[in-house]
């Protein structure tokens, strides 16, 4: 399982090891979030500042019933 995980990094220029690195992420994580900056910066940078978004725009079908019956008839 570990080198199956492993593989991806290998073959694109990343460190195979950095799976093993636990504590030192865990140790990063607990010393962002006593700063009081890690959720913060978080949500900065994935909601607030972040250029992507989706428009959906709605418009009403005012045909919408009688296509339906017409679709259950058949």
């Amino acid at each position: 399982m570990y080198i199956s995980n492993m593989v991806p990094y290998a073959l694109h220029g990343g460190d195979p090891l950095c799976l093993f690195r636990i504590n030192e992420y865990s140790t990063r994580i607990r010393e962002e979030f006593a700063k009081g900056g890690l959720f913060e910066g978080l949500i900065n940078k994935h909601l607030k500042e972040n250029p992507h978004y989706l428009r959906l725009l709605y418009t009403a079908d005012n045909k919408k019933a009688e296509k339906e019956e017409i679709i259950e008839a058949r």
